[in-house]
């Protein structure tokens, strides 16, 4: 639910069956074109995954990978994406009371009323240990700067934004996706599918801003009050400590809630091509693993080919 605690090491093979969808108008989903001169021979723990290269746009893998799903923490790629399309980088906001909208179990970066952070500082505490007290913090504040109205109730203020994380994500072709909350905590009538999330992490990629953050492992940060503050981004890949480190990783985002099992969105850049792993329904380690075991499987099929 937003939160990125372990849970229990359990396969998670629920998609579309435990939770509502709400009347959303939902449209019929075509599975994408699997390349079958490079389809990957990988098995995964994942209820859903798909992979993508994203410099031919090919599918090389996919495992129930227009299911709809929970998005979790994943969610928090198309915030960011939206954030940026209204606000610059530098900007400063100021935490207030919004970030009492997150449930007590969230993951957060710690914030306090009365800081003060750029935007660039909010996304790095929003994508690195996934803090839902920056998501409702960047959503609240850029949702007043959308309607040019200070004075909208925080509530009034998340619904402004995402209806625009809404209209972003169907810009990007992820068609089959509705998002809720800017966390997404688990919540009735949310939604994505892990093609829909692929494709958002492409634009994460093609965004300066956000593929900077989400490719570092640790950032340090000295914000206006004089707050010191470090984080360690949730993506072990990324970890030189970690059993499952991987140089060519570059990113991009974890999740763990209740319906949405524990989840990864990865990219990485094997022998100058970037592919997008995209694993939903899994379990703590195995996220990991999954990711791990189908960039050994690019990198073996590319050697052999």
């Amino acid at each position: 639910s937003g939160k990125e605690s372990p849970i229990p090491e359990k396969k998670v093979t629920q998609n579309n069956e435990s939770f509502s969808l709400g009347d959303s108008g939902q449209k019929e989903t075509v599975s994408p074109i699997l390349d079958s001169d490079n389809a990957l021979s990988v098995n995964v723990t994942a209820a859903n995954a798909i992979v993508i290269n994203t410099d031919t746009n090919a599918t090389l893998y996919q495992k129930n990978g227009t299911d709809k799903i929970s998005p979790a923490s994943t969610a928090k790629m198309i915030t960011a994406l939206t954030v940026l399309d209204y606000c610059s980088p530098d900007d400063e906001m100021r935490v207030g009371a919004e970030i009492e909208m997150m449930h007590d179990d969230s993951s957060r970066a710690w914030l306090m009323k009365g800081d003060t952070l750029t935007v660039r500082q909010l996304l790095i505490a929003l994508m690195l240990p996934s803090g839902n007290d920056a998501a409702y913090t960047l959503a609240v504040n850029t949702g007043k700067k959308i309607a040019g109205d200070n004075g909208l109730t925080n509530k009034q203020s998340i619904h402004v934004f995402m209806d625009k994380v809404n209209e972003k994500s169907q810009m990007l072709g992820a068609e089959n996706s509705n998002f809720v909350v800017p966390d997404g905590y688990d919540v009735d009538g949310q939604y994505t599918t892990a093609y829909d999330l692929a494709l958002i992490a492409k634009a994460c990629l093609d965004n300066p801003i956000i593929s900077q953050i989400v490719a570092s492992y640790t950032s340090s940060e000295s914000w206006a009050n004089g707050r010191v503050v470090t984080y360690n981004n949730t993506n072990e890949l990324l970890n030189p400590s970690s059993q499952w480190y991987r140089p060519e990783v570059i990113g991009l985002k974890t999740g763990n809630s209740s319906l949405a099992g524990a989840c990864l969105v990865s990219a990485a850049v094997i022998n100058g091509e970037t592919y997008i792993c995209v694993v939903m329904g899994s379990t703590e380690d195995a996220r990991f693993q999954d990711s791990i075991d189908i960039y050994d499987e690019i990198k073996a099929q590319q050697k052999y080919n």
